[in-house]
């Protein structure tokens, strides 16, 4: 919608950057029309007065915390960065960063390094005079305090929200509607009798059975399936949907805090948000009404308690030597490891609901792929380290034109500052130097794109030569080695090294036919000869 806007007032290239605040989604919700146009309408008369030469309008359409959440700024900073905008049109500088003390000065940072200029209806800030640049820094200071300011009162918003009873979510839980407070600010839930009928049982035959008989997840869920009872996505249920469905408080009238609280983690220099499950919330009293229980509710929870298993990632090691390698040829989902309390062989199946798909012993698919590699290795049907593609031509030749276009991002950098040199000199007049810098600053993007895609086609060459030196060597690895490690997860590593995925193919049930009745598809990393 924005991203293909111009407006050739005049002259030089400048870009245009629009984003909402939490404010303006506020006032979008009581009426006050759309936030991003308006702001638009006010920049355009603002170029259309100063007489610039608007090439390009960035829209962000999230309202993200930091630059790694609004893809639009990431965009717009990698344009600054390579020198291509002369300045870039905001309402206020506050909506170029307002996220972490890194955040801003990556910000700062790029607009001086790029000499663009940061121009709003109020101010043109120039990074590269002393007292503009103060002036913003102390700008985005205030804008990060403010915001900080309101996070806390969201914060506190949110918590008395959930003590007085009220729901918080915007997506309510199967069986709920969200319904309106009446005369007071918040939300209560609704229930819809005909999806709380299906809550009703679910609670009731994970509790007392399913025709005499104890059922499970996976059992309450064909169930439900068989009787053509949607699942909260509007699909078949599955195991997980069940389970999520018996852990939420809610159905018990309770609403519950901090379930998902955010995780901050940086890792290599980089911050990772994640909100993984809590299981130390709080639970106060809804004002909503309960679809079953509190005995009901007690019932089932201990008997979830005492069945639930720790989690394999964090306690056990891992047992699947195929993990994350096979793939069901019908609906293309990972399979996965199956283990049996009687004692039987684990095996290979899909946990896709109503696939076709038949699993197998997992040993019997382990060993059919260790023959199909001693094939690989015995057979001749993988070329000999001699006969291996040769990638050292291709490298180099890359290596050669990567130094080439460095070099010629260099000579445009000199030839963009001689054409500012020639500006104060006199020896350019206005018009010139915005002519021929607009071309330079092409020049230089492009250059940097060609770059870009070079380092990243002469990183893969190289990979792919070391994939395909190593190939034989490891495959004589696993031959003479396999056998003897007594860690999955070393020999799931070990496989890796040469198999990129297999595709697993079984429509015959061994009750009826062979148990081996199977096919693999083996990708490996570097195709054979």
């Amino acid at each position: 919608m924005y991203e293909d806007l111009s407006f050739p007032y005049g002259s030089g290239t400048y870009a245009i950057y629009l984003r909402k605040s939490r404010k303006d989604l506020d006032a979008e919700a009581l009426g006050e029309g759309e936030t991003l146009a308006r702001h638009l309408s006010v920049l355009k008369a603002l170029a259309q007065r100063m007489e610039l030469n608007v090439v390009r309008v960035y829209a962000e359409v999230v309202s993200g915390e930091s630059i790694d959440a609004r893809p639009q700024m990431q965009e717009l900073l990698r344009d600054v960065e390579s020198g291509i905008y002369d300045g870039v049109l905001v309402v206020e500088v506050e909506r170029l960063a307002r996220g972490d003390t890194s955040d801003q000065g990556r910000v700062a940072k790029t607009f001086k390094f790029s000499d663009t200029l940061i121009i709003t209806p109020s101010k043109t800030y120039d990074p590269n005079d002393e007292f503009d640049e103060e002036y913003f820094e102390f700008g985005l200071f205030m804008s990060r305090r403010e915001y900080k300011t309101i996070r806390r009162r969201l914060t506190a918003g949110h918590a008395a929200s959930c003590r007085e009873g009220k729901y918080t979510g915007n997506v309510p839980p199967y069986g709920y509607a969200r319904k309106k407070l009446p005369k007071e600010k918040g939300w209560t839930l609704e229930i819809i009798p005909e999806q709380a009928r299906a809550v009703r049982l679910i609670f009731d035959w994970y509790q007392n059975g399913l025709n005499g008989l104890p059922v499970g997840y996976t059992m309450i869920a064909e169930e439900l399936n068989h009787l053509s009872i949607k699942s909260p996505a509007g699909t078949f249920w599955n195991r997980n949907s069940i389970q999520n469905v018996l852990r939420n408080p809610v159905y018990a009238g309770y609403i519950k805090a901090g379930y998902r609280k955010e995780v901050k983690k940086l890792v290599d220099g980089k911050m990772n948000r994640s909100r993984p499950l809590n299981t130390d919330y709080t639970l106060y009293p809804g004002r909503h009404e309960a679809i079953i229980s509190q005995e009901t509710w007690d019932a089932v929870h201990n008997r979830m308690l005492k069945r639930t298993a720790p989690s394999a990632r964090k306690t056990r090691p891992q047992q699947n030597p195929l993990s994350g390698m096979i793939y069901c040829s019908q609906c293309h989902r990972v399979m996965q490891r199956r283990p049996y309390q009687s004692g039987r062989t684990a095996t290979l199946i899909c946990t896709t609901p109503h696939c076709s798909t038949v699993s197998s012993d997992l040993p019997m698919v382990e060993q059919r792929i260790l023959d199909a590699l001693d094939g690989w290795l015995l057979s001749g049907t993988l070329p000999d380290p001699d006969q291996l593609p040769d990638h050292s031509g291709r490298i180099e030749l890359l290596q050669h034109a990567v130094t080439g276009c460095q070099e010629e991002l260099h000579e445009a950098d000199l030839q963009l500052q001689k054409q500012y040199d020639l500006l104060e000199k006199g020896i350019y007049d206005e018009e010139t130097f915005f002519e021929r810098s607009a071309i330079m600053k092409k020049k230089k993007s492009e250059l940097t794109s060609r770059l870009k895609n070079l380092q990243a086609e002469l990183q893969h060459e190289i990979s792919q030569d070391a994939s395909a030196k190593n190939l034989l060597p490891t495959l004589q690895t696993i031959h003479d080695t396999y056998h003897t490690i007594t860690d999955p997860a070393v020999q799931n590593s070990l496989l890796k090294e040469v198999i990129d995925h297999i595709e697993y193919t079984k429509s015959e049930s061994g009750r009826w036919g062979r148990p081996d009745n199977f096919s693999l598809k083996i990708y490996p990393r570097v195709p054979p000869a």
